[in-house]
């Protein structure tokens, strides 16, 4: 798949040769069997079609298309990656498909729903007790799964009252430190804004902590939701108004600090591949996610180590889309400075956002999660962590956190924030 591209047209004979030479190699590799589901039909669909590749292409090929959440692991685990001369891209391969089912079967209005995070999140916390009651209310639940095809058991985090961003509007100005270590422009993301807002409280709070000063710019959803359906358009206009917005703070010396790693990932990887340029490099360059950034402070002897709690033991789960940043452990390393003791969960959780939420894959979700479930339970802990604030809900969901008491999964920086002894 050597130049293909998610910017530019796709030949769809070229696009079909290509899955055929990659399907070969994966059935020759194996090496990602039982990864994930779309592994699991291409495999089996090899061997019960005994090797015949070609006729995968017409019974499971849809299947495996559709059964793809974009965890990206399987890129990571491949040997066959560029510069590789197979320059094998399977997420790609899997994006370019979902974007020629769209333009040949059509988009749900429930997908093109879905994925109006920033929509959804700002009429859900207008009246945010209200809704969050309404939504946990089970005739309200079985006839959104019977409407939207949204499935009744899946838990939907709650929305906060109060909004991230109105939260850091209204707060007092921090005093200016002398001098200012550095400055970051927190891209926080629509979960965080609408949803996880303690997360982005806490990121400002440790940031500030650490002698730090920090903006948050105007910013949209990262587009990672419209990956669902191949919305190439939808994602590149995502990119150009978000990298819009945080070029000029790049330019005056501020880095990008990200709390939510698929939003990290978009940032670091897909704006590049999305838009031609300098500008989504430049800004690709300084993004960070917030514990790998926290990390650099360490290296540079500059990180406030006046922890005053020690966290004790955590399990935590590294989300997919942070291991495909390739930055190793830092939000393990990170609590550790804290007093931790981390034992590092490498499952997936199954949760990927709008594709766990509906019915034909919420069950298939949770079993992926069990997996995770399992390797925690054998660690035991008196915290669960995770970075992406759906998968600790996903675990939560799925019964992680009931060897610690039922309480909730936290982000590494909340952990990092009661371990410095700031108020939540």
């Amino acid at each position: 798949m050597k130049g293909l591209s998610l910017i530019s047209p796709v030949d769809p004979a070229q696009l079909e040769k290509d899955t055929l030479r990659i399907y070969e190699i994966c059935d020759g590799c194996r090496r990602c069997f039982n990864l994930c589901p779309s592994f699991n039909t291409l495999l089996d669909g090899v061997d019960r079609h005994h090797g015949h590749v070609e006729k995968v292409m017409s019974v499971e090929h849809q299947r495996v298309v559709d059964e793809c959440y974009y965890c990206k692991l399987c890129y990571n685990h491949c040997p066959y990656t560029p510069p590789h001369q197979y320059a094998l891209d399977f997420p790609k391969l899997m994006v370019l498909w979902k974007q020629r089912f769209a333009a040949e079967r059509g988009v749900s209005w429930r997908d093109r729903l879905l994925v109006q995070t920033d929509l959804i999140g700002r009429l859900s916390t207008i009246a945010a007790p209200f809704t969050n009651r309404v939504l946990a209310l089970g005739p309200v639940r079985r006839v959104m799964e019977w409407v939207m095809g949204v499935h009744r058991e899946r838990r939907i985090m709650h929305f906060s009252s109060e909004t991230f961003v109105r939260w850091f509007q209204r707060r007092p100005a921090p005093p200016v430190p002398r001098p200012a270590q550095k400055k970051v422009a927190l891209f926080a993301s629509c979960l965080v804004n609408y949803q996880a807002s303690d997360v982005g409280k806490a990121t400002v709070q440790v940031l500030e902590k650490n002698g730090i000063i920090v903006t948050v710019p105007d910013q949209q959803c990262c587009g990672m939701p419209s990956f669902d359906f191949g919305d190439t358009v939808a994602m590149q206009k995502a990119a150009q108004a978000n990298i819009g917005a945080l070029l000029p703070w790049v330019e005056q010396g501020y880095d990008v600090v990200v709390p939510v790693p698929s939003c990290s990932l978009m940032l670091k990887r897909e704006y590049p591949a999305l838009l031609a340029g300098d500008e989504p490099r430049k800004v690709s360059e300084r993004t960070f996610d917030i514990c790998e950034y926290l990390m650099m402070l360490k290296r540079e002897g500059v990180l406030a180590t006046d922890f005053v709690r020690k966290p004790g033991r955590v399990a935590y789960q590294i989300p997919c889309h942070l291991r495909d940043q390739n930055i190793g452990f830092k939000s393990k390393e990170l609590m550790e400075c804290a007093g931790a003791q981390v034992d590092v969960i490498e499952k997936c959780s199954g949760h990927d956002g709008s594709w766990s939420a509906k019915t034909e894959f919420f069950p298939l979700s949770m079993t992926i999660a069990k997996k995770a479930v399992r390797a925690i339970e054998q660690a035991p802990a008196d915290l669960v962590a995770s970075d992406c604030p759906l998968a600790g809900l996903q675990l939560d969901q799925a019964g992680a956190s009931a060897h610690v008491g039922g309480r909730p999964a936290k982000h590494p920086i909340q952990i990092v924030r009661d371990a410095y002894g700031l108020p939540s």
